[in-house]
């Protein structure tokens, strides 16, 4: 896959959301291990923390997101650091994987919870960012 200006600017693009994402998800994911209240614009926040389903299988959902935006964090470093290395297919299924996931977090919140929280809003537009980013990104790097 060719590395062009666009792909270099796509990658960091990727690189800088993913870092908002991990401090979103670090900040989110301390709240809930400590089983404190976030900082929200309305009390959904707080009902999404308190509830079941947002512990599956034990693991809290910003949890997760932790882990996939710093999996994402370092595969856009590594490719800003070597050329040789062709990791956009990686970041394209890791951010693809993360749409999944923020989606049916999302439908869960909506319809099962019936509370939106606000930073898990944020968190899935910003997986979405990532998402189109990276797929623009692919796009570029097939030419």
């Amino acid at each position: 896959m060719a590395r062009t200006a666009k792909t270099v600017v796509y990658n960091r693009i990727v690189f800088v959301f993913s870092l908002i994402g991990l401090v979103i998800a670090a900040y989110v994911t301390q709240s809930f291990l400590r089983q404190t209240s976030i900082v929200c614009l309305n009390s959904g926040c707080e009902i999404v923390r308190k509830s079941p389903m947002s512990y599956p299988l034990g693991i809290p959902v910003p949890a997760v997101g932790l882990a996939g935006y710093a999996f994402l964090s370092v595969l856009a470093f590594l490719r800003t650091t070597s050329s040789k290395r062709n990791l956009i297919p990686l970041i394209l299924g890791m951010s693809a994987f993360g749409v999944v996931f923020v989606s049916w977090f999302t439908y869960t919140e909506l319809f099962v919870i019936k509370a939106i929280c606000t930073w898990c809003a944020v968190s899935a537009v910003n997986m979405l960012v990532i998402f189109t980013i990276s797929l623009l990104m692919y796009k570029e790097a097939k030419k």
